[in-house]
């Protein structure tokens, strides 16, 4: 019975990290990945394999992510003069705006979700004390 209990706690603490993980979070229509690759992308110079390393994402979920942003307005791929084989991922000014919106709203956003997970945790210990 405790197993089947845990199993539950577990199915539904999963089930909120991955509507946060994979669904647009409020106020910054995008998802964590989404928002992670745009903080990766304005800090270094990346190419779409290395976005999908750093990531830790295959590469076509990656160039998935890439296309949709890029769709968006916020991401733009470029060749460089010294390395014309490959492209590389650079911000646009939307993308900009955006980074400085992810930058003040994702902080909160990540606590009301830790706050969510621990509440349905403290829930489900209260069930099975019961």
């Amino acid at each position: 019975m405790v197993e089947e209990a845990q199993l539950r706690q577990l199915t539904q603490i999963y089930g909120v990290v991955t509507r946060c993980y994979n669904q647009p979070l409020a106020k910054l229509d995008l998802n964590l990945p989404q928002c992670e690759l745009l903080n990766y992308v304005a800090v270094d110079q990346l190419t779409v394999a290395q976005a999908a390393e750093k990531l830790g994402f295959s590469a076509t979920r990656t160039s998935n992510l890439v296309v949709d942003l890029c769709k968006r307005g916020y991401l733009s791929q470029r060749v460089i003069a010294r390395d014309r084989r490959r492209r590389y991922l650079a911000l646009t000014p939307a993308g900009e705006n955006q980074l400085a919106v992810i930058q003040r709203e994702l902080p909160s956003q990540l606590a009301m979700t830790l706050q969510h997970l621990k509440n349905t945790a403290t829930v489900e210990e209260n069930r099975q004390t019961s």
